[in-house]
């Protein structure tokens, strides 16, 4: 193969996506704006210079082989790191600093010591082009993986993603269960047992908690509660459990805001259970830009070195 990096142009990783996101050239000449001849021509160089063909051309339209899948994979990469170097210049020729995007875990939206950095951020950064996305740990981090967001703050599982990411720990979490106020298990220390008698809310499976709290209840000779709700913390959830005897499982970081704002209360009951640490996730090979170094930092200063809020 000859090499890529010096023949290979910006125009042909745009055609080669254009044609994978059309499925066909006519189409993909369209939408580029260009004759379909033009498009021909800048696949047949591309392929000449990979020496593969990176597409079959069948009566349903062009679909890429294996060697079309992986420049079609880098080229979506490619693409992202372009638009993204336009944004960037184009806030710095406008007299800003540049843009950060965040991808927030859906249950730290919750979390007040993110929404105050956040905020603090705002006003010493106010240059700065910010923009928020919410969601599961899941689309958060393929978004990363797409240039979509340039730091995510969530939590992972011990040791994923070591080689991809780099993990920063922001503060160290637990789980705990919440109640109505005046709820029977409010009133002083309780223990796992006791709780069984009641309703639960918990994350649908798999889930690692959840996983776990099933093989605690289990190790302790009891049953397991037959009245479980799979629910993600949400208002819903919560309304429900101001309303009603059920118990939400949700964690410690966000435990304070959600009890002021759903007039609930944390149960006293040491969980035989541990989740990972919150953490600020970055790709390990690139490094950030300079809005998302800035973040990084003020966040960890606004945090503290123990996680605790200043």
């Amino acid at each position: 193969m000859n090499s890529l990096h010096q023949r290979l142009k910006l125009r042909h990783i745009t055609v080669v996506v254009e044609i994978d996101r059309q499925g066909s050239l006519q189409k993909a000449a369209e939408s580029l704006k260009i004759s379909q001849s033009a498009v021909s021509k800048a696949l047949a160089e591309i392929e000449a210079i990979v020496g593969a063909q990176l597409f079959e051309r069948l009566p349903s339209g062009m679909r890429p082989t294996v060697y079309g899948e992986t420049l079609v994979r880098h080229g979506h990469l490619i693409a992202s790191d372009v638009q993204r170097a336009e944004a960037e210049l184009e806030a710095l020729l406008s007299g800003d600093v540049g843009n950060l995007s965040i991808g927030i875990f859906s249950p730290l939206a919750w979390w007040r010591a993110l929404a105050d950095c956040i905020g603090d951020f705002r006003v010493h950064w106010p240059r700065v082009r910010l923009a928020l996305r919410e969601g599961p740990m899941e689309d958060m981090l393929e978004n990363l993986d797409q240039d979509l967001v340039d730091v995510v703050i969530g939590r992972t599982a011990s040791g994923f993603g070591s080689e991809l990411y780099k993990l920063d720990v922001l503060q160290q979490d637990a789980p705990v269960f919440l109640a109505r106020q005046g709820h029977p298990l409010t009133m002083g220390p309780k223990a796992l047992q006791d709780l069984l008698e009641y309703p639960w809310v918990l994350p649908a499976q798999p889930n690692i908690v959840r996983q776990q709290l099933e093989f605690a209840v289990r190790d302790m000779g009891l049953r397991f509660p037959s009245d479980v709700l799979s629910s993600q913390v949400s208002p819903v959830m919560l309304r429900l459990a101001s309303q009603s005897n059920s118990l939400v499982l949700s964690s410690q970081c966000i435990a304070a805001e959600l009890c002021a704002q759903y007039q609930l209360q944390t149960v006293q009951c040491a969980l035989p259970l541990h989740i990972g640490p919150l953490v600020a996730i970055t790709r390990s090979d690139k490094p950030p830009t300079r809005a998302a170094a800035a973040f990084l930092r003020s966040l960890g200063a606004f945090l503290g070195h123990d996680g605790t809020q200043n």
